[in-house]
């Protein structure tokens, strides 16, 4: 029995998830360390500057994000097929789901932000939607995240689902987030599966952005 656990001891450590969070462990305290002597080339203390610290972050999210999505691929194509490796397949794509929700918003608030740099403007812009789940039995709740840039302060926000007005009467968090829970229901035949976000700010202007979304009638 004690060499059946010592066995079961070294698969859990050779399991990828715990290969990940030993690199990633192993990683912080390595960038710690090259602080601490000099090494580091200034990284961790530029870290403080908007600019650096978003393009990195962007760049990290992406390289993790690409990751997930090649492991997918490759254990849909190696692995084999049964009823244990397709629950994990899709707990893996619940995941991915996720990091390319949030990736979207990083991405949408990053470079629209530079375009509104680039271009001597300070314009009106709002993120892509970050939507989980985006497929919901109907009567469920889901949630909605965005980021809003540039403008006149103060923002006001309207989100809705289909063909509801989105009338922006709400305020928008500090620091330009947007996050609202919202209720879904069985869409008409003639209504769009989408969610929608408008945001406007204090002069007036508006943007907006659409998201599509599934909803499920339940079963019978």
């Amino acid at each position: 029995m004690p060499e059946d656990e010592k066995k079961v001891d070294a698969a859990d450590l050779l399991n990828p998830i715990v290969l990940l969070a030993f690199i990633i462990v192993l990683s912080v305290i390595s960038l710690i360390g090259a602080a601490v002597l000099g090494f580091d080339k200034g990284v961790l203390g530029n870290m403080s500057r908007s600019e650096f610290a978003r393009g990195l972050i962007t760049y990290l999210y992406a390289v993790v994000t690409i990751g997930t999505a090649v492991v997918l691929v490759l254990s849909a194509l190696l692995a084999p097929a049964d009823d244990a490796h397709e629950k994990r397949f899709q707990r893996g794509k619940e995941i991915l789901a996720l990091l390319l929700g949030v990736f979207g918003t990083i991405v949408g608030f990053y470079f629209g932000q530079a375009q509104a740099v680039e271009n001597g403007t300070s314009a009106l812009v709002i993120s892509t939607l970050d939507v989980s789940p985006r497929t919901v039995q109907a009567g469920s709740n889901i949630t909605v995240r965005a980021v809003v840039t540039g403008g006149v302060l103060p923002y006001k926000f309207g989100a809705a689902i289909g063909n509801d007005a989105a009338d922006p009467t709400k305020n928008v968090e500090d620091g330009g987030w947007i996050t609202i829970e919202l209720g879904t229901r069985q869409l008409r035949a003639d209504e769009p599966s989408i969610v929608k976000v408008v945001v406007q700010d204090g002069s007036g202007h508006r943007s907006s952005q659409n998201a599509p979304i599934e909803v499920k009638t339940s079963a019978k």
